[in-house]
């Protein structure tokens, strides 16, 4: 409805005299048909001769006679028509140009437009892993929702509801999203397509992070060790891409991005990580796991797609979900929980905090502390054996 309340103006020929009357006006619309209101001057219902209809007002904006129309009355009811035409005739008034708006969102670009030439700029200094992911969330969330507005016209309310939408069933992708957005209108700002501090998205707050709690335990490795024997025979790759992820503790794209010229006896060279490249040094189980790959002398990369010639492996998720943890025998668990699993360890096996943000390759160790939370269950462990012991104490005594 708003949309249809900012029809197109058109510069009407000026009348003779200081005045104009309705009745000069007529002449000037050719063969149309005019219903004027007799209460609101200049305001009325145009019909077309082809039978189109549409409100109409006429007044002056800066001395000269405007017309706006602001929609079909299919879509726009008289009481909307006659208050949009009341505020166009007070704005034009007071000096003010109530055309102002409509010219500066023609002025403004698209969404569609900037975001695109908003990552023509981001290719010369982004990673490719966030290119893509850019495109990811750029075509899955943010296209559908404003990419035929133009960058003015997107307001606070409409990105809160677009945001509170997608946190009910995406949290996660929801906050990815929002910053991706949020650098888009500081950009605009930035190159003068926006006003300063025009953003919708700045007073919008990410969704609080989840704590995972969930790692595997012992016994849960146990099972997880003699399925993944039990499988290696009908799938090598998918395997072999499982166990490094348990064994290195490195991420999914990171292990699936693995080529063989990377791996060097008892390292990994990892030019394109999260934060920064780095060296992952293999342990003994990571090196034969390696080694129980089977290579592929038309392939460059360690885990290979078994469908797309010289492509690498990209789905993991659907195994692990939807086979290796059916019969394990595991409740739910997301893969990525097998890095939580290696740095819970670590820290049960008392590896200290700074070696652990080494071998996950973390920037920093306020990272690694999310996951060594991990490891309370030893700590608790350990008080409960205390406790009982002091118990069985106090009641000798």
């Amino acid at each position: 409805m708003r949309a249809a309340l900012t029809g197109k103006a058109e510069n009407i020929p000026r009348p003779r005299g200081p005045r104009f009357s309705l009745d000069e006006i007529v002449p000037m619309i050719g063969r149309d048909r005019v219903v004027w209101d007799p209460t609101l001057p200049g305001f009325g219902l145009r019909t077309f001769a082809s039978g189109k209809r549409s409100w109409i007002v006429f007044t002056r904006v800066k001395g000269i006679l405007t017309k706006i129309s602001f929609g079909s009355p299919a879509v726009v009811t008289e009481t909307e028509a006659r208050a949009a035409a009341q505020l166009f005739i007070l704005e034009a008034k007071v000096k003010r140009d109530p055309l102002a708006g409509k010219r500066r969102a023609k002025a403004a670009p698209m969404f569609s437009d900037f975001a695109a030439a908003y990552r023509r700029h981001a290719v010369l200094h982004w990673k490719p892993s966030t290119l893509e992911a850019y495109d990811s969330y750029m075509r899955n969330h943010l296209k559908p929702a404003f990419g035929r507005r133009f960058m003015d016209q997107i307001n606070e309310g409409e990105v809160l509801d677009w945001f509170a939408t997608l946190s009910r069933t995406r949290a996660g992708a929801a906050n990815r999203t929002l910053e991706i957005l949020k650098g888009i209108f500081r950009k605009a700002e930035e190159w003068g397509h926006l006003p300063p501090c025009s953003s919708p998205c700045s007073g919008i707050k990410r969704n609080t992070p989840k704590v995972y709690r969930r790692y595997l335990t012992d016994t849960e490795l146990g099972r997880l060790g003699k399925t993944l024997e039990a499988l290696e025979a009908s799938d090598p790759v998918r395997i072999g891409a499982v166990r490094m992820l348990l064994y290195t503790g490195c991420r999914r794209k990171e292990i699936l991005s693995l080529r063989w010229n990377q791996v060097t006896g008892s390292r990994m060279t990892l030019p394109d990580t999260k934060t920064r490249p780095r060296v992952v040094e293999l342990g003994a189980a990571a090196q034969a796991a390696l080694l129980r790959i089977p290579r592929r002398n038309d392939s460059a990369w360690v885990f290979p797609s078994p469908v797309l010639p010289g492509e690498r492996l990209k789905e993991l998720l659907p195994f692990w979900h939807e086979t290796v943890l059916p019969h394990a025998k595991i409740k739910p668990l997301r893969l990525h929980d097998l890095r939580h699993t290696f740095a819970s360890h670590a820290a049960i096996r008392q590896e200290n905090t700074p070696i652990i943000a080494k071998m996950l390759g973390h920037s920093s160790i306020d990272s690694t502390q999310r996951y060594m939370h991990l490891a309370d269950q030893s700590a608790l462990d350990a008080a409960e054996v205390v406790g009982h012991l002091f118990g069985e104490r106090l009641m000798v005594g």
